[in-house]
């Protein structure tokens, strides 16, 4: 039982910092150009699946405040989470954490522009909507996994925490 305890607390502390830093920093988290610094939480997955729940979570609550109201809680939430899925994914198979930090810029500009576009999708539109997300998303990711790169090299000890959770 203390494990489950554990683990029900370590998923809300995720999901309520990723809610509260993309809501705190809406300005730059929602929009056509998003600079969600919250998404540098998702390498995390990479690390340990427990992640997992609280970062899907933590994405719905923080597309409660969305302008784009239900379809960005629906459509965002499964960008991130198949996201997720496929840093597990990459972690189980070629265990390459660039690889990794690729799927949410590929998924959330895939998907996304269906939220922010809605009804005024044409061609066009989506594909200029794919460009500003996936770089938004590009940039947040490099530079995370710039940061886990150094955090993997110094502080081992701080990896295998995120490892044994």
């Amino acid at each position: 039982m203390k494990n489950n305890t554990k683990h029900i607390v370590i998923i809300a502390m995720v999901a309520a910092v990723y809610a509260v830093v993309t809501i705190g920093l809406a300005p730059i988290s929602y929009g056509y150009f998003q600079f969600r610094i919250s998404e540098a939480l998702t390498l995390l997955t990479f690390f340990n699946p427990i992640f997992v729940p609280g970062l899907t979570l933590g994405v719905l609550v923080a597309n409660f405040a969305s302008p784009y109201g239900i379809l960005d809680m629906l459509l965002g939430t499964l960008a991130s989470f198949i996201a997720f899925i496929l840093i597990r994914i990459t972690r189980n198979t070629i265990n390459n954490l660039f690889v990794a930090s690729l799927f949410p810029t590929i998924t959330n500009g895939l998907i996304i522009p269906f939220v922010i576009l809605g009804r005024e999708l044409t061609f066009a539109s989506y594909w200029a909507i794919v460009a500003t997300v996936a770089f938004g998303q590009f940039v947040v990711l490099t530079v995370s996994y710039i940061l886990f790169r150094i955090l993997m090299k110094s502080n081992r000890p701080f990896i295998k925490m995120l490892e044994n959770l």
